[in-house]
This record gives C-alpha cells, sequence and structure tokens, in this order.
C-alpha cells in the first residue's frame, strides 16, 4: 500500500515473489496467506497477472490466498475460479462491481459453486466493503459468511467500523443468532487459520486469549459502509478481555447510540 495516489499493483515491478517466499519461510509462525488486492483503483489493468501471481506465490508456499474484490477489472466469476478449498474471498457483502449478488438480488451461482468446494466466505467490514442491502439479500438467500472480521485501520476506527464487536452487532441485527455470530468470529476463523485447538475455544490447553462481551438491550443505529443504517433492538459490549492469560478491563466502545 504505497500510497493513496498510486495502486500497489498497478505496476507489478512491485511484486517480488523470490522475497516474498523468503519472508514466509522466515516467518512461518505470523504468515498465514497470501492477499492480493483486485480493485482498479490498486491493480490497473493488472488484475488477471496479479491473481495468478498470487496464486503461484501461495502454492509455493503452501499456503492459501486471500482475494479483495470490488471495481474489479475482471469477473467475480473467473476469480473464483481460482480460489481453491481454504482461500478466501474477503469483504464478500460489498456494494460495489462484482458483488455476491446477481442484478436480481439473488446470489450468483458461481459463488454458490466456491462455498460449495471449500471457499471461505469472509466479511471484511472495512470502510468501504459492507453493505447492509447486500448482506441482507444474500442472507435472505441462503448465503452465510463462514467468518466475520473487521479489517479494522486507522481510517474506519472512528467510523463507520469502530471494532469488531460492533461488526458482530451488526449480524445480530440483519438476524443471525448469538451463537452464530460468537462461532464466526472465533471458532471459524481459527480454523480457517489451521489453529483449531489452540485459538477460538475454551478448551483446557488452548491459548488463553478470552473476549467477555454483555448484551445490551434497547435502540441502536448502526452504520454501514455506504452509509445507510438500520436501528438494533440489542448489542455486544466488550467488558474485558484475557490476552495470554492477563486480564484487563475492555476499552470503551465507540458505537453510535
Amino acid at each position: 500500500m504505497l500510497s493513496a495516489e498510486v495502486g500497489e499493483l498497478e505496476d507489478l515491478r512491485f511484486i517480488d515473489m523470490g522475497k516474498a517466499l523468503q519472508v514466509i519461510e522466515a516467518h512461518r509462525e505470523l504468515i498465514r496467506g497470501i492477499k492480493v488486492r483486485l480493485s482498479r483503483e490498486i491493480v490497473g489493468n493488472n488484475a488477471r497477472a496479479a491473481l495468478a501471481i498470487a496464486r503461484e506465490t501461495a502454492e509455493a508456499a503452501r499456503l492459501p490466498i486471500m482475494v479483495h474484490p470490488g471495481n474489479t477489472p475482471i469477473g467475480l466469476g473467473e476469480i473464483l475460479g481460482a480460489l481453491r478449498a481454504g482461500d478466501v474471498l474477503t469483504h464478500c457483502f460489498h456494494g460495489r462491481e462484482e458483488g455476491v449478488l446477481e442484478a436480481d438480488g439473488r446470489v450468483r451461482l458461481e459463488v454458490r459453486r466456491a462455498a460449495d468446494r471449500g471457499v471461505i466466505l469472509d466479511v471484511g467490514h472495512g470502510r468501504g466493503s459492507f453493505s447492509f442491502a447486500v448482506a441482507r439479500r444474500a442472507l435472505a438467500d441462503g448465503l452465510r459468511p463462514h467468518t466475520i472480521s473487521s479489517d479494522l485501520h486507522v481510517y474506519n476506527v472512528r467510523g463507520p467500523l469502530f471494532d469488531l464487536v460492533t461488526t458482530m452487532s451488526k449480524f445480530l441485527a440483519l438476524g443471525l443468532t448469538l451463537p452464530e455470530v460468537i462461532g464466526m468470529t472465533t471458532e471459524a476463523p481459527a480454523r480457517a487459520l489451521a489453529e483449531t485447538g489452540n485459538l477460538g475455544t475454551l478448551r483446557p490447553g488452548a491459548a488463553a486469549d478470552v473476549t467477555m462481551l454483555r448484551l445490551e438491550s434497547g435502540s441502536v443505529a448502526l452504520a454501514d459502509s455506504s452509509g445507510d443504517s438500520i436501528t438494533a433492538g440489542e448489542w455486544l459490549v466488550p467488558v474485558r478481555v484475557v490476552k495470554n492469560g492477563v486480564a484487563r478491563a475492555a476499552a470503551p466502545q465507540r458505537i453510535d447510540r
């Protein structure tokens, strides 16, 4: 991510697969996959080549790839065709071109087929990558995300994202149950990272990383990335965090009320 003015893959000379593989081998305990952003303003005319290089790098490293779609110069069907079981399509409910829905609001067949063969659909809320309208239609047509994630960064921490717990609350408001939301935020990501039994579980011997939440009731407005909002009757509030066995109070939540 070189700058807001230059897309990091507008020039393929920015990609050095050899050095990437060296860094992966030196830090396998930290690096769990290869991500490629394929939006037009990021990749220019190089989407197909960038995806192919990401695929090649991932195969050489024996890791999955994660693809960031939306306003993409190649079709979503072609992108999904390059993904295999364990690979990730993030920002799965964005409201831009090449999304998971057909023009009539139904889920695209190639998206269902990708999910059926093990491609992971990840929320990746972000600053511009989550639409209530898309999520509502996809859920109504039977398409659920596998993992709920925030894509938290400096440009969305003050809204509309705020934090992961607020993103979880949005899916409660969209009709998912509390156990579903918790599982999509804990157990499912651990499974995607090949950390089942160590992360996302409370079983003895697992990592002592725990977030305690309280379910509040009332009325709260929640906004998506496009400025649309819904009124939720309940939401989650972080109360206490345990990290590596050390407990501390959770930071105050900055959700709009």
